[in-house]
């Protein structure tokens, strides 16, 4: 295959990658979006491997996070290019990383077997669903950690294939994505011994099919458990307008929810719900808004879950945090969550503490929130209710934590305004429906210009509000509260760390062979050089021995 052609099919993959994701959900291209870069790599060297992996990583997460670039009115646009950049570029190198493995494993290692062989082909298509998977679990963790844009939400609307992140979670998407990527790849590679890809086809396919029994059994199973009314009031204030009514300047903000709530009320809610920061001032543990609404719930007789900054007076200064209170009907407050993994830069400036007092006083308010140390789940009487609050969303350890802290239902606050007319709202919003089926409870969502939503423990969007279709809407629905729990929430993500572990076991013992086979012609060399040195000195040896010899005969005559 020509060079051109292979970068080709990699900037292919990259393409097919982004459509398989909102607001595209072009998801059966998912199924497909491997295959071009797994044929590019064949018979190439590491080298050129890690760069078509490359190629492919960067259209595929600048692709899908180009939005990063809209935060230009928030920052300079040399910071959010310079932010994009690093990102795309960070985030490409798990590509790379995967594709040179494939290709070192598959190249050394599995050589061993024909190429052309069925045992050949079904290895390497379980070799490149384990080495995705891995890697792409890892990248939830470090630096951080990031699993936007994972392969397996990209099925978040398959509501069938999606029931097996009860046991697997969102990575067993992944894996099965990533097999039935590979099995099309090793025919459509070696379509002259069809019937061996065919035979290696059969695993993967079988696989599938159990996931798509499985998730129509367990989907035929009927929910028997309580219902709660909740009130979703997401506001809809766009995040320059916030910004700008900071403290005592929030007092429209403030009346616009309560405006809002005043109209959901009629439907005699148990529970309301206002998003992430709904008001950008400190309004606990005194305010006039506080007091406001202590004497509102009073009258209607209900609960409230609100997202709001508080802070904590620690010598010798304060703590500033992300929160989430709940409130009783007398206004009391319950209990408060603070916000325990915060986004990177925008919440916490990383190593902040070490850098020199000057650079210190640039981020103080900017990227200034404290992180908390506990897992809280609000008790209340109708329902213990888990709040993962906006990025939190998006790891499934958390959410994961929170059931197995004994919540029953998970409810998400988060703050989509900074994002306006871009996709990350919908990318964001299509990670809920996992979290609710790998702990098998229902989840609401309620999000500032966002998707606010209800979704059921088997992943299925009950009832949804979109702020292109009302910008002062409001979502007023039933919350089924179940036994949550399940045998991922139990063990978690043990098959991407088991599949990560797998790959770097066969990584160092590829390499191991290769070392060894390396140093067996090293000795063989050695020995080499040793044998014919010796026999030079034999010869030499022998050549003297015969001149002395020799010498007397000659003098003699």
């Amino acid at each position: 295959m020509k060079r051109t052609h292979k970068y080709l099919l990699a900037i292919f993959s990259g393409i097919l990658f982004v459509l398989g994701f909102p607001e595209f959900n072009l998801s059966i291209l998912s199924w497909f979006a491997l295959v071009p870069i797994l044929l590019a790599i064949r018979n190439s060297d590491w080298k050129e491997s890690l760069w078509l992996g490359f190629v492919t990583g960067i259209i595929y997460f600048g692709g899908i996070m180009y939005w990063i670039m809209i935060l230009v009115p928030f920052s300079t646009i040399f910071w959010v290019t310079l932010g994009y950049l690093v990102l795309s570029l960070y985030l490409a190198c798990y590509v790379f990383l995967w594709t040179v493995s494939v290709n070192f494993i598959s190249g050394n290692w599995l050589k061993r077997l024909d190429t052309g062989s069925f045992e050949y082909k079904l290895a390497y298509i379980f070799l490149v669903a384990l080495s995705w998977t891995g890697l792409e679990v890892l990248r939830g963790y470090i630096v951080s950690g990031l699993p936007w844009a994972s392969l397996g939400y990209t099925q978040w609307a398959n509501i069938p294939i999606i029931q097996i992140a009860s046991i697997f979670g969102v990575y067993g998407v992944t894996f099965i994505i990533a097999l039935i990527n590979a099995s099309i790849a090793v025919f459509i590679g070696d379509i002259r011994n069809w019937r061996s890809s065919l035979k290696s086809m059969v695993f993967s396919i079988g696989i599938f099919v159990v996931c798509l029994i499985y998730g129509l059994i367990v989907l035929s199973n009927s929910l028997v458990g309580e219902k709660i009314k909740v009130a979703l009031i997401p506001g809809n204030i766009k995040q320059k307008d916030k910004m700008a009514s900071w403290g005592d300047k929030s007092g429209w903000i403030f009346d616009k929810y309560i405006d809002i709530t005043y109209k959901a009320i009629d439907k005699k809610p148990d529970l309301i719900v206002w998003p992430e920061t709904a008001v950008p001032q400190l309004m606990f543990p005194e305010s006039q808004e506080y007091d406001k609404i202590k004497f509102l719930l009073s009258r209607w007789n209900t609960y409230m879950l609100m997202g709001a900054i508080s802070y904590e007076l620690t010598y010798p200064g304060y703590k500033v945090y992300n929160s989430a209170f709940v409130l009783d009907p007398k206004g009391g407050i319950i209990d408060k969550y603070d916000k325990i993994h915060l986004v990177p830069i925008s919440e916490s400036f990383p190593f902040k503490q070490y850098l020199p007092e000057k650079i210190r006083s640039l981020v103080v308010g900017i990227s200034d929130f404290d992180s908390g140390d506990m897992y809280t789940v609000f008790s209340t009487p109708f329902a213990n209710i888990g709040v993962p609050i906006c990025f939190e969303s998006v790891f499934p350890q958390i959410s994961r934590q929170f059931i197995y802290s004994g919540a029953n239902v998970i409810g998400i606050i988060t703050n989509d305004s900074w994002f306006i007319g871009t996709f990350a709202a919908e990318q964001h919003f299509s990670m809920a429906p996992f979290r609710a089926v790998e702990n098998r409870t229902s989840v609401f969502r309620c999000a500032n210009y966002g998707i606010s939503c209800i979704i059921d423990p088997y992943g299925r969007v009950i009832q949804k509000l979109d702020p292109k279709d009302n910008e002062d809407g409001y979502l007023v629905g039933d919350v089924g509260i179940y036994q949550s729990g399940t045998f991922y929430t139990k063990y978690g993500d043990y098959l991407p760390w088991t599949s990560l572990v797998v790959l770097v076991f066969f990584i160092f013992q590829t390499w191991w062979l290769d070392y060894r086979k390396y140093m067996k012609k090293q000795g063989d060399l050695y020995a080499n050089r040793d044998t014919l040195r010796s026999s030079g000195s034999k010869r030499k040896s022998d050549g003297s021995r015969r001149s002395s010899l020799t010498s007397p005969t000659k003098k003699k005559k």
